[in-house]
């Protein structure tokens, strides 16, 4: 009788935590619907290289700014200029699996060429010591992708132990390619490269650029990839670089 008790009880906690792991997952919402035609909203880059696209697939414009152009400040304005307009951060956008690291970095752009907006989240422990620790969170986000940051399907980037992320132009092609600046140990960083593509988004890896200073990391942006919006796009976010 004693076990069964047992069992019994043990049975309800295991109900009891599936309950509020689902209330959890379900307070972040779902991913968008898949896009079943091509965004409506031709995405382009502001005057001060902010970019303006529809990444969550509501038909609305959306705004990107990332001050830092490392990854740590970047932002979304969702619905810009719109009654519902509402601004998420990078922590914002890390999911649960990454919104309680120590460190956050995120990057976004259109990886695979498919016409929507895709989202790159490294999380982790900050790197401190001679040992370099990877990172706990480290993905690219197939848009288009919610306010919470959940995307259409999720594939695991080895970027190695890093510190900040950018788009960059590698390989001088259509496709995006994402630049991380990693922590190789005994005070030595490296930039690593994973190139953009249709087929294996960021999937193939660049040679290596070699070392490089730690108190100036590679700067990357977006405009080689996007042309300059045109007059009358919703205002851009102030500047706080």
């Amino acid at each position: 009788m004693a076990t069964r008790k047992r069992r019994l009880r043990h049975a309800a906690l295991v109900a009891v935590g599936l309950l509020l792991f689902a209330g959890c997952e379900e307070s972040l919402g779902r991913p968008p619907l898949p896009p079943t035609a091509p965004s409506a909203v031709t995405a382009c880059l502001t005057a001060t290289g902010q970019l303006l696209a529809d990444v969550n697939n509501d038909g609305r414009p959306d705004l990107v700014a990332d001050p830092s152009r490392s990854g740590a400040r970047l932002t979304i304005t969702f619905g810009a200029g719109s009654a519902r307009e509402t601004t998420v951060g990078a922590r914002g956008l890390a999911d649960r699996a990454g919104e309680h690291q120590q460190y956050v970095r995120v990057a976004v752009a259109d990886f695979d060429g498919d016409g929507w907006t895709d989202l790159v989240v490294v999380a982790g422990a900050e790197q401190r010591g001679d040992d370099p620790i990877p990172p706990k969170l480290s993905e690219l986000r197939l848009g288009p992708f919610s306010d919470t940051g959940r995307g259409q399907r999720i594939l695991h980037l080895d970027t190695g132990p890093t510190k900040d992320i950018g788009v960059t132009d590698s390989d001088h092609d259509r496709f995006p390619d994402l630049a991380a600046y990693t922590y190789s140990g005994d005070g030595i960083h490296e930039t690593r490269v994973r190139l953009g593509d249709r087929a294996a988004a960021l999937g193939a890896q660049a040679e290596p650029t070699g070392h490089d200073d730690a108190a100036d990391p590679p700067r990357t942006g977006l405009e080689p990839f996007y042309p300059r919006c045109v007059a009358g796009a919703p205002a851009e976010a102030p500047s706080t670089a």
